[in-house]
């Protein structure tokens, strides 16, 4: 018998082994990021049981405008049962009961056929780059600074037409996890003009203004340390982030279809965007 309920941090554990059998492992870095996602959207996230035995999980970070939709995913060992359809369905019906406009996801070729069915629609697609290359001679720009705790609200302000909504819980997580890997840019008035957090893993989120703004913040994240070498999420419409990296050492790994569904446009200016959050956040 299969059923679909709320994830909880209880359930964590078990949602992450289905990650891990559909993804692949991470080291436990992607249960705390599942952490992240349930605090930041407590109501978001779902399971699928069959038998009483977690299969799927799923879920969504509604920011008003829209939301963007993540890890979904069902164990291999419980697949083509419909688990992925229904769990979709469920999260479909929980955002339009809470009138959010449309939704957007990234979604692997196996996975596309589904959001299709679904209503979703191809807008364009997303890339992810790795760096591949550290020994590149970098140095901490002059016109990028750690972000203070006063920023945030300005940050906020700079980011929503770019993103296309306001993110203050996602930048305050980002930022009260390590704030010394909270970068921001500023132009020659004091303006924020850009920012990037640098995870331990990838960067992200990363907006700016300008090419230099965004070359500034890049050059000044490469400088830190990281758990493996780090990933890059971007929008390929940004035909100068994948300039950018290429010439400071990352190279292409993956290329997903970027979805929408409902509305006529993505939001945002996304050609200003050269990292997303992660896959779940967008």
């Amino acid at each position: 018998m299969i059923s679909i309920r709320s994830l909880t941090e209880a359930d964590l554990d078990a949602a992450d082994i289905v990650l891990e059998a559909a993804y692949g492992p991470s080291g436990g870095r992607r249960k705390e990021r599942m952490r992240r996602y349930l605090s930041l959207q407590p109501d978001g996230w779902l399971l699928a049981l069959l038998d009483d035995v977690v299969v799927g999980t799923v879920g969504a970070m509604d920011y008003g405008p829209f939301a963007y939709i993540g890890l979904m995913a069902v164990h291999p060992s419980a697949q083509r049962r419909g688990i992925g359809l229904m769990l979709m369905q469920r999260l479909l019906a929980w955002l339009d009961a809470r009138g959010c406009p449309f939704s957007l996801l990234d979604a692997t070729d196996m996975g596309a056929p589904l959001y299709a069915k679904l209503g979703f629609v191809e807008d364009e697609k997303t890339c992810m780059f790795r760096c591949d290359d550290r020994t590149l001679e970098l140095h901490q720009s002059e016109r990028v600074g750690q972000m203070r705790a006063d920023d945030l609200p300005e940050l906020v302000d700079f980011d929503a037409p770019i993103f296309g909504a306001r993110r203050s819980t996602v930048f305050a997580s980002f930022f009260a996890s390590d704030p010394t890997r909270a970068l921001v840019a500023r132009d020659a008035s004091g303006q924020i003009s850009g920012c990037l957090f640098a995870q331990s893993h990838m960067l992200g989120p990363w907006v700016a203004r300008t090419p230099a703004d965004a070359e500034a913040l890049l050059a000044t994240a490469l400088t830190l340390t990281y758990a493996e070498a780090p990933g890059v999420i971007f929008p390929a419409s940004n035909a100068e982030a994948a300039r950018l990296l290429l010439r400071h050492g990352f190279v292409p790994q993956r290329v997903l279809s970027h979805m929408r569904r409902g509305g006529a446009t993505a939001p945002g200016q996304r050609s200003q965007i050269y990292a997303q959050a992660s896959f779940v956040l967008g």
